[in-house]
């Protein structure tokens, strides 16, 4: 083991290096000796700051959901239903800027799913989506609220989903033949913003 292999440096350009494969080769393509070559770095040092590839894999996944974290919580400002609304844009924006991180971070199997900087990290993303949704309607009991957080996250996730393989542009009046990742965030604004859910009456 060389000294830069046993620097912070080392571990922070293996994390970039693991972001760059994963940009240009996708998830499948990820190794450890792959990640050390483009990183410049012994074949022995992803092991030695990661352990194997599950655990290179999860800290770029926990990258992914702190910048996740991150840009939903730069588009909320508190204010209905406007907050909604950009969380909705934002996070489809990302997903669709970040297609092979994204597909990372949903790929439970792939995971160390008890690593406390991963689980941390997507607690805080989905904090900001709860914190929206209970915002549009400050009376729901906590259930109804979880409840409403899972549908809207579902919902914004699964058009990303399909933002991503294209299928968006073929649904009934959705997006036409061009449209692109911003095309797909402004639906997901307009739709979340459409579907609100109920409001619960002070009783």
């Amino acid at each position: 083991m060389t000294q830069v292999d046993d620097d912070g440096g080392a571990r922070a350009r293996l994390l970039a290096a693991t972001h760059a494969e994963l940009a240009d080769h996708g998830r499948a393509a990820v190794s450890l000796r792959a990640v050390a070559r483009r990183a410049g770095v012994s074949h022995a040092a992803p092991q030695y700051h990661f352990g194997d590839r599950a655990g290179l894999l999860t800290a770029a996944a926990a990258d992914g959901f702190r910048a996740l974290g991150d840009a939903l919580e730069q588009a909320s400002d508190g204010s209905h239903p406007v907050s909604v609304d950009r969380l909705g844009q934002a996070y489809v924006a990302f997903g669709c800027a970040h297609p092979a991180l994204f597909d990372l971070m949903f790929r439970p199997g792939e995971l160390r799913g008890d690593d406390p900087e991963l689980r941390n990290a997507k607690r805080r993303a989905l904090e900001a989506l709860r914190r929206a949704v209970q915002a549009q309607d400050p009376m729901a009991p906590a259930e109804v609220v979880a409840d409403r957080t899972l549908a809207s996250w579902g919902f914004v996730h699964g058009l990303v989903v399909l933002a991503l393989a294209g299928a968006l542009t073929d649904a009934a009046g959705a997006l036409g033949p061009n449209a692109d990742a911003a095309d797909a965030a402004a639906l997901a604004g307009r739709l979340v913003v459409a579907y609100p859910g109920p409001v619960t009456e002070p009783g």
